[in-house]
């Protein structure tokens, strides 16, 4: 359903409204209340989900999705758990795009064939693979693209020209912009230079632009949304998840997404 994840970028680009796609740790603190949270977020007008698949050694994730994702696991969180996550938020009438995000290691050991064949049968739309280098996105993309889903790269701080050249080649339906050099959380502020670095990606990629890492609130993420396509909150979503009693996750869950949804559509 990657063709659906591309048309929603083109027109939140023409009606300048960007997207909101938040991170639901798979598992956490059950697959019960994750599903529910899922489903909260997407009800409350979330443009799609990042669904994260619990993993032994995150090297992406700071210290709250680390401790969620352990939890997980160690409660018997498996891979093929994403698949029945998808079918059940499809099963219940959710037609936004949902994205698994993993690590390659778990992608390998599962099989790259029997991945994409069950994400494209259970309605997902593609991967978000924080340790797939740019460099083997050609021995993947035809795989996935026949499926019609989407593989997403990143990009960082870091970057050189080059290599943000070569992301924007890949053909994707958005560029994952990682905005600190560093792993996942929850930060008090935006990264300094952030916006202006943003402002300047803007103007070179034909690619839209989704900000990670780091972003926390409704007021960032609005800041965030004036220069980029959409935003990514994780480390603080879990961890009000964290916080919550399980009875009450759905709501809660469905207030914050609902709150970071109108902030960025308000400027």
């Amino acid at each position: 359903m990657s063709f659906q994840l591309q048309r929603m970028f083109q027109t939140a680009r023409l009606q300048r409204r960007p997207l909101f796609l938040p991170y639901i740790c798979l598992g956490y603190p059950s697959y019960q209340a994750s599903l529910q949270a899922a489903q909260a977020a997407l009800a409350a007008g979330a443009s799609a989900l990042e669904l994260g698949v619990p993993f032994s050694d995150p090297i992406a994730d700071g210290p709250t999705l680390q401790k969620a994702t352990h939890y997980s696991l160690q409660h018997g969180t498996k891979f093929a758990d994403v698949f029945r996550m998808i079918q059940d938020l499809r099963r219940a009438g959710f037609r936004q795009p949902l994205l698994v995000m993993s690590y390659l290691n778990l992608v390998e050991q599962f099989g790259w064939e029997d991945f994409a064949a069950a994400l494209s049968k259970t309605g997902g739309d593609g991967a978000i693979l924080p340790d797939l280098p740019l460099e083997k996105f050609p021995l993947f993309t035809p795989l996935m693209r026949s499926k019609n889903l989407a593989l997403i790269p990143f990009i960082a701080p870091t970057s050189s020209p080059q290599r943000i050249k070569m992301a924007d080649a890949q053909g994707a339906p958005f560029l994952y912009y990682v905005s600190v050099t560093g792993v996942t959380g929850a930060r008090k502020t935006l990264p300094s230079g952030l916006l202006r670095a943003l402002r300047t990606l803007g103007d070179r990629l034909e690619t839209p632009l989704v900000v990670g890492f780091g972003i926390s609130n409704p007021a960032q993420a609005a800041q965030v949304g004036k220069v980029a396509d959409g935003v990514i909150i994780a480390s603080a979503l879990v961890q009000l998840i964290s916080k919550t009693p399980v009875s009450k996750i759905s709501g809660v869950v469905g207030r914050f997404c609902g709150q970071v949804v109108n902030a960025l559509h308000e400027f």
